[in-house]
């Protein structure tokens, strides 16, 4: 039996994350399936967008669309390269 934590969207903890946007991920292995995701299937992410949206009415967090996410993460990812 396979453990899966994260069963619907809601489930998944921002703090995999490093800030409210869900732009910087913390991990290797997390890093890693977002480059991929985003070489691959960059909009089968609108999920994890989505979910980082929700936090834009409490502060810490600013409205944007989904391609500008995108360009975010992508910078964020190469950072993490060098």
């Amino acid at each position: 039996m396979k453990n899966n934590p994260y069963i619907t969207v809601n489930d998944i903890p921002a703090h995999i994350f490093k800030n409210r946007i869900l732009t910087d991920p913390v991990g290797e292995e997390f890093s890693a399936y977002l480059r991929y995701m985003l070489d691959n299937h960059p909009d089968d992410l609108y999920y994890i967008f989505k979910h980082g949206q929700k936090y834009t009415g409490y502060g810490g967090a600013f409205t944007m669309v989904f391609e500008r996410w995108l360009v975010k993460i992508e910078n964020n990812l190469k950072k993490k390269v060098k």
